[in-house]
Parts: C-alpha cells; sequence; structure tokens
C-alpha cells in the first residue's frame, strides 16, 4: 500500500480492499529465552495453497477499477509519484502501454466511460503484472491480531505456570472489525479475572 501522503495536490480519490477472513496463516516464534533473540516471523501474506486471498484481491482490484471509471468524478488513473529520496511509488500495477489494462488519463473534453461499456479485458501478461504489483504492495491493515489461541479461559498460558496474557494476541481468529472494542473487553474480562484470584473487591 503506497502512502497517500504521496499524491499530488490535485483532488483524487483512493480505493483499497481488505480481506477480513483471510485463508493465508503466518507465523511468529521465539529463538531463545533472552529478550533480544531473534524472533522467527513469516506475515504469510498471499501464502495460502490454493492462492484463494491472491485471487480475491485480483478480483477486487479489477472490479474496483471498473466501478471508478464510470463516477462521473472519474478522469483517468495516477500511475505513480516520486518520493523525496527520487524512489518511484507505483499506485497501480505497471502494465504495458499496448495493453487494454494500460492506465489512462482523460482530457478535459473526454466525456466519462458510460456504464455500459465493456469491463478491460485482462490478458495473461496483465494478470502477470497484476499478481506481482499485489504481492509487492500487501500489506497489514493495522489491526494485527491472534496467535490461534494460547490461553485458558482464565488466561492462563498453555504449558506455562502463573503466566497470563490480556492483549490482542490471544485472540484465536479476526474480529472482522475495528480491534478497540475487542482489545477494552479483553482488559475488563483480564481484570475481573485478577480481583477475583487475588481477593480483591471490585468496588
Amino acid at each position: 500500500m503506497a502512502d497517500p501522503r504521496l499524491a499530488p495536490k490535485t483532488p483524487c480519490l483512493a480505493v483499497t480492499a481488505f480481506t477480513v477472513y483471510p485463508f493465508s496463516r503466518g507465523h511468529i516464534h521465539i529463538t531463545g529465552p533472552k529478550l533480544d533473540d531473534p524472533v522467527d516471523f513469516e506475515s504469510g501474506f498471499f501464502a495460502d495453497p490454493s492462492q484463494l486471498d491472491l485471487k480475491k484481491h485480483m478480483w477486487l482490484y479489477k472490479k474496483q477499477r471498473e466501478v471508478i471509471r464510470r463516477m462521473p468524478a472519474y478522469r483517468g488513473e495516477l500511475a505513480g509519484v516520486k518520493t523525496p529520496a527520487d524512489e518511484m511509488v507505483e499506485f497501480h500495477p505497471p502494465f504495458a502501454a499496448d495493453s487494454p489494462a494500460a492506465l489512462v488519463k482523460l482530457g478535459d473534453d473526454d466525456a466519462p466511460i458510460p456504464r455500459g461499456a465493456p469491463a478491460i479485458q485482462y490478458s495473461a501478461q496483465d494478470d502477470a503484472v497484476l499478481e506481482k504489483w499485489l504481492r509487492g504492495h500487501v500489506g497489514t491493515t493495522w489491526h494485527s491480531l491472534g496467535t490461534g489461541g494460547v490461553v485458558d479461559p482464565e488466561l492462563g498460558v498453555y504449558g506455562v505456570q502463573g503466566l497470563k496474557i490480556a492483549d490482542m494476541s490471544i485472540a484465536p481468529r479476526n474480529v472482522s472489525a475495528n480491534t478497540c472494542d475487542t482489545a477494552l473487553t479483553i482488559g475488563e474480562k483480564a481484570a475481573d479475572l485478577f480481583i477475583k484470584e487475588l481477593g480483591l473487591s471490585a468496588a
């Protein structure tokens, strides 16, 4: 996902897609007992064996592009911009210039694309370009959570005596929503458990 702050100062809009229940799975593991031991981490983006996550995002890119192209305000597509470090950031896949999927820019007198216009026909080469671009631009939506369920109903870590965890890592699967409410719920549950176990009063 490109940094939207890099967009030009002219009016524009951006569209993105989210997979709230991905089939892909990554992993994170400790590698030793010290705090500074490296972490074995793999995001697992687009790693599901059937490639359903990738296929979903390819379909979403094509469908969203057709919707935007038919909006009265549509004036074309921005290929990308250069960063202050003179690096190119791509906002769209770099389709070949002679491809029907190539990006367009309408002139001031051009009419918007009619609703009944046929959809772009993507070739196998276009799909390869789109897949490579998606793999290079996929990322988190900052709501990362879950480790597959590592705690018991009292928030005790399985196999570790005296250790409890109360954060978003204990969620067994995605909540398909902003994670704030879930985090607060976990915190309140933890507070109730701790008060009870320590023999304190909740008042």
